[in-house]
């Protein structure tokens, strides 16, 4: 679920930056998927040169839905399944240029795109991903995070990479959810008390 929730944020960011640049190819994408680790590496830095890279960062669990009940009751009995995994991605957006003018207008543009479109599902994305997509929902709001130098050299540093133009955005409520019922069962329908002194 991670992988394509980036999936849809990456097709639809790639299609925003070919409309601002005047259209174009549509097998041009200037934003890749890129472990911006890797830029130290001669056998792929030179697959990742040039382009605006999307790197996950980190993930957490969203704690104030950890509590989420692991069983629905329905007509027929109640049905227990492992309770969802809401999850938060941290989204790292590296503009891998030469050019440094190229770099900040690469930079300017995911800036422009998520400050028009926050919110992303299946329903506003369409194309975005295999048919039939590979889950019933998803929603994911992004939200840009802002960092002081201190966190700023700890990141790069553990990247262990120069530090390029960035925007670090978190990405919340993705949900994980494994499909099917763990076990079934009957409802309870009476209580009968045996033993009681009258």
């Amino acid at each position: 679920m991670p992988a394509d929730a980036l999936a849809l944020v990456l097709d639809q960011l790639n299609r925003f930056i070919l409309r601002d640049d005047g259209g174009g190819s549509s097998d041009t994408r200037p934003a890749i998927w890129g472990n911006v680790a890797q830029l130290d590496h001669p056998e792929t830095a030179l697959a990742l040169e040039n382009q605006l890279l999307l790197s996950l960062v980190n993930v957490q669990e969203e704690g104030a839905l950890r509590n989420t009940p692991g069983a629905a009751v329905g007509p027929q009995g109640v049905t227990y399944r492992h309770p969802p995994l809401h999850l938060n991605l941290f989204l790292l957006f590296s503009a891998n240029y030469r050019n440094y003018e190229t770099a900040l207008k690469r930079l300017a543009q995911v800036l422009r795109f998520f400050q028009g479109r926050r919110v992303f599902t299946l329903a506003s994305a369409p194309g975005a991903l295999p048919d039939p997509p590979p889950f019933e929902d998803l929603s994911l709001t992004v939200d840009l995070l802002s960092l002081s130098f201190e966190e700023i050299n700890h990141l790069w540093g553990s990247l262990g990479g120069r530090q390029m133009p960035f925007a670090l955005y978190r990405g919340r409520m993705v949900v994980l959810e494994t499909p099917g019922a763990r076990a079934e069962g009957g409802l309870v329908r009476e209580v009968d008390v045996v033993g009681r002194g009258t």
